[in-house]
């Protein structure tokens, strides 16, 4: 009987990585299509897709996390102001998004109470996400440089 040799060169190993990754992405891109088919075209209410959107916000959250403990990005030091810029990136992004969400795609005016409610979830949210990549990178950078 024949066994697979389970031996790989770093090159196929590279190759390997980053074609898992391309899928990866574009698996997660097509979750965002499909989320956006159901809510935009079909008019589906929210409870019914709601599972796929809670799978790509799980996936989005640890693939990236584990992305920074890992060591697949890596950080010098993680400064409090590339976090706040970060973080205004993500509120930026959060906020466009929203308002071409309602402006444009549902074509409902918001009045500044909503503008306003809609920002304080976004704020809350990115501030989340921000402190739970944040933690991650750091403690990947503490792993990182334990083995060094």
């Amino acid at each position: 009987m024949k066994r697979f040799n389970l031996n790989i060169d770093e090159r196929s190993l590279s190759t390997m990585q980053k074609v898992c990754t391309v899928i990866y992405y574009l698996n997660l891109l097509i979750l965002v299509f499909i989320l956006f088919h159901r809510q935009f075209v079909l008019h589906q209410s929210t409870r019914e897709f709601t599972d796929i959107a809670n799978l790509l916000v799980f996936n989005v959250i640890v693939a990236v996390a584990a992305i920074l403990y890992l060591g697949g990005i890596t950080f010098p030091k993680m400064r409090l102001r590339t976090l706040f810029f970060i973080y205004l990136g993500f509120v930026t992004v959060g906020f466009l998004f929203t308002l071409f969400k309602y402006n444009i795609l549902l074509k409902q005016s918001l009045s500044v109470n909503q503008i306003i409610e809609k920002l304080l979830i976004i704020l809350v949210l990115c501030a989340g996400f921000i402190f739970v990549y944040g933690l991650f990178a750091y403690l990947g950078y503490r792993k990182i440089e334990k083995e060094i």
